[in-house]
């Protein structure tokens, strides 16, 4: 499978080549490789562009958010906890603490989930 940095990398390689062989230009065209490392090393250190990379990593993955096991998983979690937490309130009792810190576990479990899963970043 070909990751978007792999694709960064191509691109970088192949744009130093069509440089340097430009007839504009003095370098050896032996220096290709070093002055392509170089110029991927510098965009690695580069934030931006390992946010970039990143972006478009998470942008490969386009299935809907109903193939998603973990959102799948989120929603079972939270509709349970919700239940519980309804049939506790429902017969007129207050719930125990114990059933209480699991219902709202599951509760706040589930919403993290379902609220940060569109804002994660990974980091290459």
């Amino acid at each position: 499978m070909i990751t978007p940095e792999d694709t960064l990398t191509h691109a970088v390689r192949d744009a130093v080549l069509t440089v340097i062989r430009s007839p504009h230009n003095s370098a050896p065209p032996d220096a290709a490789e070093e002055i392509a490392t170089q110029v991927l090393a510098e965009l690695r250190r580069q934030p931006v562009m390992r946010d970039a990379v990143a972006r478009l990593d998470h942008a490969g993955n386009a299935r809907p958010w109903y193939q998603s096991r973990v959102t799948l998983g989120a929603l079972v979690a939270l509709i349970g906890g919700i239940y519980s937490l309804g049939l506790d309130i429902a017969d007129g009792t207050p719930p125990s603490v114990d059933s209480l810190s699991s219902q709202l576990t599951a509760i706040l479990g589930a919403a993290a989930v379902l609220t940060g899963g569109g804002r994660t970043k990974r980091r290459p």
